[in-house]
């Protein structure tokens, strides 16, 4: 079974989140990988109400690349309030991104996974110098529509308890973004 690696970024909130998509992950039979260089799926979870976090995933996915380059058929993805924000932006300068999933979707990752998994193993290897198939947007999955009934409640419950948060407590409340005010 191909292994997967979530690298969170972020707050409590994020690691639960990824928590939860693990658990997806593992009862469609995934196994946990300790590093990216092992796993078919690295998926990184971060926050977007703290630049740093944006950025540390940003600089993480881009020297993935090189992974990418390597191993082809292993899948990428963004998770969480980042790729809520920004979308299918995060394709632009990162040609080896596969998936794009919103705060509300979480629930969809592992068929999303699971789709673009079959479709890496399908497709003919393609000589190095050359495009590879799934660098091709119309390949990509971006999902941050949102889920019906939510009414956006998710990202609001999220900036709250970044208020109350215990690094808030240790370093003083930080700035939100724009993008995150109602």
């Amino acid at each position: 079974m191909p292994k997967f690696f979530i690298k969170t970024y972020g707050c409590q909130m994020n690691e639960r989140d990824s928590e939860q998509v693990a658990h997806s992950l593992l009862a469609r039979g995934y196994e946990r990988a300790s590093k990216e260089s092992e796993a078919d799926v690295v998926l990184l979870n971060t926050c977007s109400v703290r630049d740093m976090a944006d950025q540390k995933a940003l600089g993480k996915m881009g020297m993935l690349g090189r992974l990418a380059k390597e191993r082809p058929h292993v899948v990428f993805g963004f998770l969480g309030c980042m790729a809520q924000a920004r979308g299918g932006e995060l394709l632009k300068g990162l040609p080896h991104v596969d998936l794009v999933v919103g705060t509300q979707k979480f629930h969809r990752v592992a068929d999303y996974v699971a789709e673009l998994v079959a479709k890496k193993a399908a497709r003919p290897e393609v000589a190095p110098y050359q495009k590879r198939a799934m660098d091709d947007l119309r390949f990509s999955i971006v999902d941050v529509a949102e889920e019906p009934g939510s009414q956006s409640t998710i990202r609001d419950q999220h900036a709250l308890h970044l208020l109350h948060c215990s690094a808030d407590a240790r370093r003083g409340a930080q700035p939100f973004h724009r993008r995150h005010r109602a």
